[in-house]
């Protein structure tokens, strides 16, 4: 549910000039919270096989043999077919027969071939074997290459610096009473300027000496901090307060936040979430305003003047002192966790006419599903530029 504006007390203008009198000049604050539904990567042998030959040398008949004289006269027949007969039975009795296989043909060769004699007179040649194939070992199995390292990827944006909780207080405690400002820059910045730098200085000044009743040392502010804008600042301070304290910081501006903020600024009232970016829920909010001399003031008195006898128009009955305290120390990081949310902020200042001689500052806190497609201003950059 959303939760509507408190009107002032009855006995607000009696305050306001029991203020006066102890030279405080009067300001401004109201503090409102809400529940929203949430919307909607191989070894080759080569074998030669030598032919082997020789070479056989041919008998050359020898007949032996020796005519007896004739016993008797014979007819010249007779006789002649018993020598005839006599030296066929001689030849076959000492011609020896030898069969050889005919030499293969010669190879064609420029080399004087011997004579005859010396091949028959030479021993038969040694028959000639391939050498045996080489020993070969069978090759290693490949070495498996090395796995090639992914491609980096980018680096992811860095986390925001949360410090360690070792001082302030947090909700649900409280200060046990308002802090009146040491200085009082409320009276230097009427005279002088809401954003003089005798204002600013007075302003910061208080700031860490209430700072530092909780244990908490001065406030760090970014080295750009006068050169942001007026919304920029409200954000910065409000996360400075955080982080201090050990809470998350809000990640950054969102333009539609920024608009609903500067509209309740010039009606000077608290911002209500109106628009939102595309695919973005919103799952809680509470929103904050003031009229103060600018975010330096107005954060003084949301943080420490927000008690009874303080500025805070809900503070009457006691019910709604600390509101915006609480509203800006709101949500831990157990809560955004368990609601898988984001902090994401919206801030404003104005210069409507009802609040002169202050400015009309406004805050709106949201909790969000899904992620804005860009922030106006992120607490990354002011930790860029020195905050922290």
């Amino acid at each position: 549910m959303t939760g509507e504006p408190v009107h002032p007390p009855a006995n607000r203008a009696a305050r306001r000039q029991a203020r006066r009198r102890h030279s405080r000049p009067a300001s401004r604050s109201l503090a409102r919270v809400g529940l929203v539904v949430s919307i909607p990567g191989a070894t080759i042998l080569a074998a030669t096989a030598g032919q082997a030959t020789g070479a056989v040398a041919a008998g050359t008949p020898h007949h032996d043999h020796h005519a007896a004289p004739p016993s008797h006269a014979e007819p010249p027949l007779v006789a002649l077919r018993k020598i005839l007969a006599r030296e066929a039975a001689a030849e076959a009795a000492t011609t020896t027969t030898t069969t050889t296989p005919p030499p293969p043909p010669p190879a064609p060769t420029t080399t004087q071939v011997p004579p005859v004699a010396a091949v028959v007179a030479a021993p038969a040649p040694r028959e000639v074997t391939a050498p045996p194939p080489p020993t070969t070992h069978p090759a290693p199995p490949p070495r498996p290459a090395p796995p090639r390292p992914a491609p980096p990827r980018p680096a992811p944006p860095p986390a925001p610096v949360v410090a360690a909780h070792t001082a302030g207080i947090l909700p649900p405690a409280n200060p046990p009473a308002s802090i009146a400002p040491s200085p009082q820059f409320e009276s230097v910045c009427v005279n002088d300027g809401p954003m003089s730098p005798a204002c600013v200085a007075s302003t910061l000044q208080a700031t860490d000496t209430a700072r530092a009743t909780e244990g908490l040392g001065p406030l760090a502010l970014p080295g750009d901090y006068s050169g942001l804008t007026a919304a920029e600042q409200l954000f910065v301070l409000a996360d400075t307060e955080r982080v201090d304290r050990g809470l998350p910081p809000a990640v950054g501006l969102v333009d539609e936040f920024d608009q609903a903020a500067q509209t309740a600024a010039q009606y000077d009232t608290d911002p209500t979430p109106g628009a939102v970016p595309p695919g973005v829920g919103i799952l809680r909010w509470a929103s904050n305003w003031a009229e103060n001399a600018g975010a330096l003031g107005s954060n003084y008195s949301w943080m420490y003047d927000d008690g009874p006898g303080s500025g805070n128009q809900a503070c009457g009955a006691g019910s709604g002192c600390w509101g915006h305290r609480d509203n800006i120390l709101g949500f831990s990081q157990a809560q955004l966790s368990a609601a898988n949310g984001t902090l994401v902020m919206g801030a404003a200042e104005a210069e409507p006419p009802a609040a002169k001689p202050w400015m009309s500052d406004t805050e709106l806190f949201a909790v969000i599903s899904g992620h804005p497609a860009y922030y106006v201003y992120t607490w990354a950059q002011a930790v860029a530029s020195g905050a922290h």
